[in-house]
């Protein structure tokens, strides 16, 4: 009897002992924070018209892919702005030619009338930007994307939850024995290959809770992607985005959820976002960084 009651008596001073080790996350000037908040907020603020403003996004297969307002056409693009048939975009491995058909109002970024074959980032027709980006795989994509969308002129306003320090947690960073290349799909059906060195581990409502942390050498901060109950109710339905600085194996840094980002997923489907690993589901609702955008169509599964 009285070894079980030591047994219990030193189980709870360790439990004690655990629950006092686990420290706080550094103090912040308080004036200086809501400063820097605020200042975040803005800068997602300026970035939402260059995101709201995307048309559409294609595949650029080997070959050619024509493009115009044809309908039929692999690349349909706005008649207004576009003749039926307007030029292909040609392509052979990375290297990626646009070729413009006869007397195609297409034109280069500094205004230069597009007329002969040119291996070319972006073009445009109008007011609509084409663009050639990657999933930093073998994918390519022409992008479109319309200067003349009313969120140019008048972009909404980010929303987010107010500032709680409640939501500025420490965690252990806990290194994988190996970095781990993983593969994780994205919106566009395909995968994207990421880094996964570690684990962060946290504490919220004396809940010990760990998310998966994407890293890349020389980088100075983390990439975690993440899933909470928040999303069926005020934020993206999709996930959002931490990004802790980097931290040695055992040692200590910050998550701030005050400053969890949405994806560009989140404010159209015409875009190539990765998705959360499945283990960086959190069962607590983080009440704390960006809100969904009211009345804004984002990819959803």
């Amino acid at each position: 009897m009285m070894r079980s009651c030591a047994l219990v008596l030193s189980a709870a001073l360790v439990a004690g002992c655990w629950r006092e080790a686990w420290p706080e996350p550094p103090a912040v000037d308080l004036a200086a924070y809501q400063k820097q908040h605020e200042t975040w907020r803005e800068e997602e603020t300026q970035a939402l018209p260059q995101l709201l403003s995307i048309i559409g996004i294609w595949p650029i297969a080997e070959g050619e892919t024509a493009f115009g307002s044809d309908a039929t056409l692999p690349i349909a693009l706005p008649a207004t702005h576009f003749p039926s048939r307007a030029g292909v975009v040609r392509r052979s491995g990375d290297e990626i030619t646009v070729v413009p058909a006869p007397g195609a109002p297409l034109r280069l970024p500094d205004g230069t009338p597009l007329r002969k074959p040119a291996a070319v980032e972006m073009f445009a027709g109008g007011p609509i930007n084409l663009i050639v980006t990657s999933t930093g795989d073998s994918r390519r994509w022409l992008l479109g994307a319309d200067e003349s969308h009313p969120a140019v002129k008048n972009p909404p306003v980010a929303q987010s939850y107010p500032l709680d320090a409640r939501w500025r947690v420490a965690a252990r960073f806990d290194a994988f024995d190996t970095a781990k290349s993983v593969r994780v799909p994205d919106v566009r059906g395909g995968e994207m290959e990421f880094m996964a060195i570690g684990q962060l581990v946290f504490r919220l409502d004396d809940q010990e809770m760990k998310l998966t942390a994407f890293g890349e050498p020389g980088s100075d901060d983390l990439f975690v992607m993440f899933k909470d109950p928040t999303n069926k109710t005020t934020t993206y339905q999709g996930y959002r985005i931490v990004s802790p600085k980097t931290a040695n194996d055992g040692e200590w840094t910050v998550i701030d959820f005050n400053f969890a980002m949405n994806p560009p997923c989140a404010y159209s489907k015409y875009t190539t976002c990765p998705l959360p690993p499945p283990e960086n589901k959190l069962p607590v609702a983080i009440e704390a960084g960006l809100k969904r955008l009211p009345n804004v169509e984002g990819y959803s599964e």
